[in-house]
């Protein structure tokens, strides 16, 4: 991995703002982005695993409103959780959630943690969580690499990928090093945005603007 870079650190910065200008025009509207408080960031990072972006959005809001921190969610009973989740068919993530909730408040007085290694011993949470609420709710200057980031660094940069996203060292290490200073949050934004509307599995790559830098572009 440290040679790829060597190889296309030049090209990194033109990537970076172009992804950036692209984002302006297309950036995805959704009630986490709206609100990018630390509970809703974590809350729908855990309702979006495996279920559409569009679907949470228009729940999110709802749920919110009757559970609007964590300790309104580590006092329901799982139950009634349930019932409340099972229109978006998430009923399955009721426990986890008060589970969740009920370590927040018992751990560090019903307020998420912003540090990765406290966020990492919360149930159920893994890598891309973690750096998801650190830069979604907390700002900071943290790389995120999910399937659809993994796919774009990959396709433009030409980095043969062995493992998963989450288990990838080199390729998060790699991502952290493209991070803009102090625009972490919107880069990330346009990064997860870009792989699902434009490189996506099945790419459009005649709306693409990176073609010119793409790597995969050039050799197909």
């Amino acid at each position: 991995m440290a040679q790829v870079w060597a190889l296309e650190k030049r090209k990194s910065s033109r990537f970076v703002s172009l992804l950036l200008k692209w984002h302006e025009e297309n950036r995805r509207l959704f009630p986490w982005r709206a609100n990018p408080d630390p509970y809703v960031v974590l809350l729908s990072e855990i309702l979006l695993q495996r279920t559409p972006a569009n679907r949470v959005a228009g729940f999110l809001p709802k749920f919110v409103e009757k559970f609007p921190n964590p300790e309104s969610i580590s006092r329901t009973n799982v139950q009634n959780l349930q019932l409340f989740l099972r229109p978006m068919g998430l009923k399955k993530r009721a426990a986890w959630l008060v589970k969740l909730m009920t370590e927040i408040c018992e751990r560090h007085d019903c307020k998420i943690p912003e540090q990765e290694t406290e966020l990492m011993k919360l149930p159920g949470v893994g890598l891309y969580t973690a750096r998801a609420v650190m830069c979604f709710g907390f700002r900071k200057d943290v790389a995120i690499v999910d399937i659809n980031v993994a796919r774009v660094l990959s396709r433009v940069f030409g980095i043969t990928r062995r493992k998963r996203p989450s288990e990838d060292t080199e390729l998060w290490n790699f991502a952290a090093k493209l991070l803009p200073e102090k625009r972490a949050t919107s880069y990330n934004e346009a990064l997860l945005d870009f792989g699902m509307l434009v490189c996506k599995k099945q790419p459009l790559c005649d709306d693409c603007p990176l073609t010119h830098i793409c790597n995969y572009y050039q050799s197909h």
